[in-house]
């Protein structure tokens, strides 16, 4: 077994066919705290249920996922924003939130997720609590938003998986923004060339469990090996990554207890 040294910042223990045992696997990896982010309350009150049984080693984040958006009427999305304001305070972390305009391809959608996020992000800064934000074809209009609420509020924001460009990554090193690498890495020379161009304070990394590379679905245990990955990519000892993305994490929660 090896040593907790690497947490896997964003996935979803709740799509998981087995969870604890990938929580138990992770863990023997060496791999932990793992933050479980939600897309909707089903999602969330799943992980707050793992979490009350691996304490201290799953984390959670509740939060609506913008694509799900599009798939509710009004009604049932205000019944999950009042779920997210109800639970915010107990949880970890506001997640997974954003904008989506793949899933969202007309003005009217786009709207209601940028509706959603802000005042997702009301919340979190009232509750003091740090983001884990997804975005898709929406690169520039998440980084200013996401800028802005650390700004405001001096808490921590991560944007998983957002390894597209170099310039983009280093644009959110300027404004204080974490971003997560995940399993991606393993297989795309561009995305892990990115990855290797993140600034050392605002580097994580994730699994975005189970999302599938390479046809086999993603677990938390394999945090480890992007994380040997990163070693390899920017030159340095496993042990010294491992340390920096442990105290990153910390600081990106920024919470009691987490400190």
């Amino acid at each position: 077994m090896h040593p907790a040294t690497i947490p896997d910042a964003h996935c979803h223990l709740d799509l998981l066919a087995d969870p604890e045992g990938a929580i138990e696997t992770a863990l023997a990896a060496g791999v932990g705290p793992i933050l479980a982010v939600g897309t909707e309350q089903s999602a969330s009150e799943r992980a707050l249920e793992l979490r009350q049984k691996y304490p201290g080693n799953v984390l959670v984040a509740v939060g609506v996922h913008p694509s799900t958006i599009p798939n509710l009427d009004d009604d049932a999305l205000e019944a999950e924003l009042e779920y997210v304001e109800r639970t915010l305070a107990s949880a970890d972390a506001l997640g997974e939130v954003g904008l989506d305009f793949k899933d969202a391809p007309d003005d009217r959608q786009r709207e209601r997720q940028r509706r959603a996020l802000d005042r997702q992000l009301e919340w979190a800064a009232q509750k003091r609590k740090p983001v884990s934000a997804h975005c898709r074809r929406a690169e520039r209009e998440i980084v200013d938003r996401m800028a802005d609420f650390v700004r405001r509020t001096s808490l921590g924001v991560n944007l998983h998986w957002f390894t597209h460009s170099e310039k983009l990554a280093c644009q959110c090193a300027k404004h204080g923004l974490y971003i997560s690498p995940g399993p991606s890495i393993l297989h795309s020379e561009p995305q892990a060339q990115v990855a290797r161009a993140i600034d050392d304070a605002w580097l994580l990394v994730e699994t975005d469990s189970p999302v599938e590379f390479q046809g086999e679905p993603a677990q938390p245990a394999w945090a480890r090996r992007v994380a040997e990955r990163l070693a390899v990519l920017r030159g340095v000892p496993f042990e010294n990554l491992a340390a920096l993305l442990q105290d990153n994490f910390r600081r990106y929660l920024g919470a009691p207890g987490h400190s």
